[in-house]
């Protein structure tokens, strides 16, 4: 789990030193691949399921057929992208320099989404204001009215946002939203400063318009 405690560089954090990590490459920009990420003596010395022709050493024995070499090409592409953000004199010190400088830029444009949007009457925010630790991506509803009728509001002035439960089914039933679900926008890493004020003048717009109606 991630530290409650927030961070203001991610340069100041330990290694994680952890032994397996599993995470999609579409949350950093790459395809709808799965990656995981063992020690290697580990990944050695556990027993599982194998097709006979694969290899018995790590990490080969892991795969169970064909490997996804377009999606493995589409990873490693992601991968050189962030770090084409940043100059450094390798690619993980570029990666960190570009962890870190996006990091603060998510800091402030979350900041600037949330400040925007909670000066809205009707608007409801959920999750941690943006000084804990937390992703650039924010939830929120407009009174009582269903999130795909603001999304709709959004897309006509050309604004992407999503709307849902987003699998987080229970969570938001215990919100009382199972039925209007959840409006969800996130800052990423080509967001801009217009970008959110703009957001936030259409969502302003749309509770304007729904105290009228």
């Amino acid at each position: 789990m991630p530290s409650t405690t927030p961070r203001t560089n991610a340069s100041t954090s330990a290694p994680l030193d952890c032994d397996f990590l599993a995470c999609s490459a579409y949350k950093f920009y790459g395809p709808h691949v799965g990656v995981l990420y063992g020690k290697r003596d580990l990944l050695q010395s556990l027993e599982v399921p194998k097709l006979g022709p694969a290899p018995d050493s790590a990490p080969e024995r892991y795969e169970t057929g064909t490997q996804n070499h377009e999606g493995i090409v589409g990873a490693a592409g992601a991968v050189d992208f962030l770090a084409s953000l940043a100059d450094g004199p390798s690619r993980r010190v570029r990666l960190q320099t570009a962890f870190d400088a996006l990091h603060l830029r998510g800091e402030a444009l979350v900041s600037r989404l949330w400040d925007g949007l909670s000066e809205i009457a009707g608007i409801r925010l959920y999750g941690p204001a943006p000084r804990a630790s937390r992703t650039p991506t924010v939830s929120f509803s407009v009174r009582s009215h269903p999130a795909l009728d603001v999304c709709r509001h959004l897309a006509e002035r050309g604004i992407f946002a999503t709307h849902g439960d987003f699998y987080a089914t229970t969570v938001v039933e215990r919100l009382g939203r199972s039925r209007e679900g959840l409006v969800r926008v996130g800052c990423a890493c080509y967001t801009t400063e217009d970008e959110v004020d703009r957001l936030v003048e259409a969502v302003h717009s749309f509770a304007r318009r729904a105290t009228l109606s």
